[in-house]
C-alpha cells in the first residue's frame, strides 16, 4: 500500500454577512477569517491505496458534497447509509484507509454552522453569528466576537473572544468549558458532568443561566453582580465584597452594588465568584 494525496477545492462568493454551513465526520477542521466576500474551503485527504487508480476511485467516493446559493455555501461529506466517510471507506477494505483534514477561510461578519464529529475544530476571528457543535471533539474559539452557540458532547470547549458577546449559549456534557470574553450580553451555560471557567462582564437586561447537574463553575466577573443559587448540595466561595440571604437551598448574593441577575443552579457542583484575571470590561 502506497498513501496518495488527493485535494478538492470549493470557492464561492456568500458576501460580507452570508452563510457557511460545514458537517463533517472525522476530519479535524481549521477555520480562519478573511476581510473579503468569498468562502474557501480545502479539503486533503491522503488515501492508502495499491495504486493511484484506486486512489482516483476512492478520492471520487469521497468528495465533499458542494451545495451553492445565493450569499451561502454548504459543504458535507458523502453518505453511505447514516455515516460518512469512516463507512465508505470500510466498503473498500476492513479498514479505514483516508486521513483528511480541512481549512476554510471565510468573511469575517459571515454567519457560521460548523457540525463535527470525531472531529477537532478550530476557529479565529470569525464576528457574526456561529453555531458550532461537536461530538467526540474539542472546539476551539479565537479572537471571536457577535453571536455565539456551542453544542459540545465529550469534547472540551475552549473560548477566547476580542469582542464584545451579545448572545453565548454553551451547552455540554462530559466536557470542559473554559471561556474570555470583555462582555457578554446574555449568558446561558448547561452542563452535565464538566466544569466551567468564566470570565466576562455581563450584560443587564434578562436574567443570566448557568446549570449543571454535577460540574463546578469558577465565575471571574468584571463589575457588580447579583448572584442566586439553588442547590442543596453546593458550596459557593464569593471572593468578593458582598452580603448573602436567603436560606440554604435557595441563596442570594449581592456582589458590590449588586447588578446584573445570574442564576446558578446545580445537584452537586460548587461555584466561586471571584474577580476576573483576563481581558474582561469593566463599568
Amino acid at each position: 500500500m502506497s498513501t496518495f494525496v488527493r485535494t478538492q477545492e470549493i470557492e464561492h462568493e456568500i458576501g460580507d454577512h452570508g452563510q457557511l454551513t460545514l458537517r463533517v465526520t472525522s476530519p479535524d477542521v481549521e477555520m480562519r477569517s478573511t476581510d473579503g466576500r468569498v468562502a474557501r474551503v480545502r479539503a486533503t485527504f491522503e488515501i492508502r491505496a495499491a495504486s493511484d487508480a484506486d486512489a482516483d476511485e476512492i478520492f471520487d467516493r469521497i468528495r465533499f458534497r458542494v451545495k451553492e446559493g445565493p450569499g451561502s455555501l454548504e459543504v458535507s461529506e458523502p453518505r453511505d447509509g447514516s455515516a460518512g466517510i469512516g463507512s465508505l471507506m470500510r466498503t473498500f477494505s476492513g479498514s479505514d484507509k483516508v486521513d483528511a483534514s480541512v481549512a476554510v477561510e471565510a468573511p469575517i461578519g459571515c454567519g457560521v454552522h460548523c457540525d463535527g464529529v470525531s472531529a477537532d475544530l478550530t476557529a479565529t476571528g470569525f464576528q457574526g453569528s456561529q453555531h458550532y457543535r461537536t461530538v467526540s471533539g474539542d472546539l476551539v474559539l479565537e479572537d471571536v466576537g457577535g453571536e455565539l452557540r456551542v453544542r459540545g458532547v465529550s469534547g472540551d470547549i475552549s473560548l477566547r473572544a476580542s469582542a464584545a458577546l451579545s448572545t453565548l449559549e454553551v451547552n455540554t456534557v462530559s466536557g470542559d468549558v473554559s471561556a474570555v470574553a470583555p462582555h457578554v450580553g446574555q449568558l446561558r451555560v448547561v452542563t452535565v458532568s464538566g466544569d466551567v471557567e468564566l470570565e466576562t462582564s455581563l450584560g443587564d437586561g434578562p436574567g443570566h443561566r448557568i446549570e449543571t447537574v454535577s460540574g463546578d463553575v469558577s465565575l471571574g466577573v468584571g463589575g457588580d453582580l447579583t448572584l442566586e443559587v439553588r442547590g442543596l448540595s453546593t458550596d459557593v466561595d464569593v471572593r468578593l465584597p458582598h452580603r448573602a440571604e436567603g436560606s440554604r437551598d435557595r441563596r442570594r448574593y449581592v456582589i458590590g452594588g449588586g447588578g446584573p441577575d445570574i442564576l446558578f443552579s446545580s445537584m452537586s457542583g460548587d461555584i466561586e465568584v471571584r474577580t476576573a484575571r483576563r481581558g474582561v470590561a469593566t463599568p
